[in-house]
């Protein structure tokens, strides 16, 4: 299940824990935990889907309705704040190990796939940790810290990074269009400004759609069935006439009589 969407169900359950004056080794011992136990899986805020049921029981909350409200009570993307994104920016390395941290790679995999020697995950956790976006955990394991979603400054420290990933996105999608999992159109035409406002919105809703299939994925599926995909999407105003060239054709110079 999505990281955040799991700590906000947790907030949830730790709530209604409080309201019916339940302690956590009252909860142990209806689920035949220990106290410790229960403390480390409401602090960490993650556990199987399997336990995560057995608490909704325990509470006699439906498990739906909890993560249906554990989606509601998400939070708005946010800001890095501006220096962080700068300290993020002078090291690529660093911004793009966080990247993948942040899309839920295990930093076991991310070792593995760039060939990284424990030394240097440590190194890379260790930063992170200064910034205050993540915590070293036991076995070599890096938990981020962000509260919320977030989102980069247009034009900030880290635009560039990230104009240069999308961009080189593109062009890998165009150059593969015809694969059976990747997708690229596009089109131009013709309309009121209030019905091309109509459509960025309805976009954006569909956006959000797509972060909905994507939780409902990662509460079924384990992290090794998963794949990362990217949706990037770009509408607005566009002046032909500054995009396209056209020169004038250069005609053979008129043979004097």
């Amino acid at each position: 299940m999505e990281n955040r969407l799991l700590a906000d169900a947790f907030e949830i359950l730790k709530r209604t824990l409080r309201a019916r004056g339940m302690t956590y080794a009252m909860v142990g011992e209806a689920l035949g935990l220990s106290e410790v136990s229960v403390k480390r899986m409401f602090a960490q805020r993650d556990c199987k889907m399997s336990r995560l049921f057995e608490l909704c029981d325990l509470l006699d909350l439906p498990p739906e309705e909890v993560l249906q409200r554990a989606r509601r009570t998400q939070a708005a993307a946010a800001y890095l704040p501006r220096e962080t994104e700068a300290a993020l920016a002078a090291d690529a390395s660093l911004f793009h190990f966080f990247i993948l941290l942040r899309e839920d790679f295990p930093a076991r995999e991310i070792a593995k796939i760039y060939g990284l020697t424990p030394l240097d995950v440590d190194h890379y956790g260790r930063s992170l940790e200064l910034m205050g976006l993540a915590e070293l955990m036991p076995e070599g394991q890096i938990r981020l810290k962000v509260p919320q979603p977030i989102k980069f400054r247009p034009f900030g420290p880290l635009h560039p990074h990230v104009k240069r990933i999308s961009q080189q996105f593109v062009l890998d999608t165009i150059d593969k269009a015809n694969d059976e999992d990747l997708a690229f159109t596009t089109m131009g035409r013709r309309m009121l400004p209030d019905t091309v406002r109509q459509v960025v919105k309805e976009m954006a809703e569909f956006q959000s759609h797509i972060a909905n299939l994507a939780r409902q994925d990662q509460m079924i599926a384990s992290d090794k069935e998963l794949v990362s995909f990217k949706w990037t999407a770009a509408m607005g105003v566009l002046s032909y006439p500054e995009l396209l060239e056209i020169q004038s054709v250069k005609r053979p110079a008129a043979v004097a009589s």
